[in-house]
């Protein structure tokens, strides 16, 4: 190791390069097995001083603070956030298995004292900025190989089959999704999309209407939804300009798999879109990315969302 290497591995900017390319799978990649639950804990204790220092090293970098994404020396971020679990963990692998630029995970930690954050991951730091911070600064070529790309991993990911089923809506390991876009972030699974849309409607409420001609009229536009059959395809599930890396014309990261699993095809579509309006260019970056497929769905999801939101837990 030279010298000069060793203030640049102390430094928050610091990557490891990362330049294997694999062309993504067409079946997914098999489901790495949970690390043992002992080990698990063992890595929390660590974790728990790491965030710990980074604090002090935030101080001496410069750098502001955050415990949920703690940053460190050597390249490393530990992510220890609300909601954060297992199955993000093992999703993150199997996309970076799969060919996706994601994060490399060194290690996850269990923590039984802190139920809402119950996993922390230590992970590789990936260059570049996010999408939303410099599209705008972006050459037209740049912004048309972003979207392709970003779109030939949404492809390779909806072709994979599901292994529970292809009606069962669920993560990766089968268990509950996690999603912004329901009521306590946290639901399922569901043997079926009927099961889900009925989940979903469930909660509405008249109170945030004028009238009820205007409530009745949203609930029938919400329920549109049922009238549509869809595809259950596996899904990244919080598809957002800040969850996207690049370095010039080409994707550096994929980032926060946390809400991945099978969901109904419209999902990262719709999801994306909801509260977007459609003079900003992530409303027809997303409809160019495929959303474009789903703007009956939007409807009902909008119509939902005015439903609902009162029942949601930000």
């Amino acid at each position: 190791m030279t010298s000069w290497l060793i203030p640049r591995l102390l430094l928050p900017g610091f990557t490891w390069p990362d330049d294997t390319r694999p062309i993504a799978n067409e079946q997914i990649p098999p489901t790495p097995r949970p690390t043992n639950p002992q080990l698990r804990r063992f890595w929390g204790f660590l974790h728990k001083h790491m965030r710990r220092f980074s604090r002090s090293y935030c101080g001496w970098v410069g750098i502001p603070y955050d415990n949920q994404i703690a940053q460190l020396p050597f390249g490393l971020i530990l992510k220890w956030s609300d909601g954060t679990r297992i199955e993000e963990v093992l999703s993150m692998q199997v996309a970076r298995k799969a060919g996706f630029p994601v994060p490399r995970v060194i290690c996850y930690g269990e923590h039984s004292d802190t139920p809402h954050a119950p996993i922390s991951i230590l992970m590789t730091r990936i260059p570049g900025r996010e999408l939303g911070q410099a599209y705008e600064t972006l050459s037209i070529e740049d912004r048309k190989s972003i979207l392709q790309e970003l779109k030939s991993y949404l492809e390779v990911m909806r072709g994979w089959s599901n292994p529970w089923g292809k009606n069962r809506i669920c993560s990766l390991l089968g268990t509950a999704i996690r999603s912004v876009r329901v009521p306590n972030h946290l639901v399922g699974p569901f043997e079926s999309e009927e099961e889900l849309n009925e989940y979903l409607i469930q909660p509405s409420w008249s109170g945030g209407f004028e009238s009820d001609s205007a409530y009745r009229q949203a609930h029938d536009v919400a329920g549109g939804i049922k009238k549509i059959p869809h595809r259950i395809l596996f899904t990244h599930g919080d598809l957002k300009p800040h969850n996207i890396l690049i370095i010039g014309g080409r994707i550096t990261g994929f980032l926060d798999w946390e809400s991945a699993g099978w969901y109904p095809e419209y999902w990262d579509f719709t999801t994306a879109l909801r509260f977007t309006r459609e003079d900003f260019w992530w409303y027809n970056f997303v409809i160019d990315l495929g959303g474009g497929a789903y703007l009956a769905e939007l409807e009902c999801e909008r119509a939902l969302t005015a439903l609902t939101s009162s029942s949601y837990y930000w």
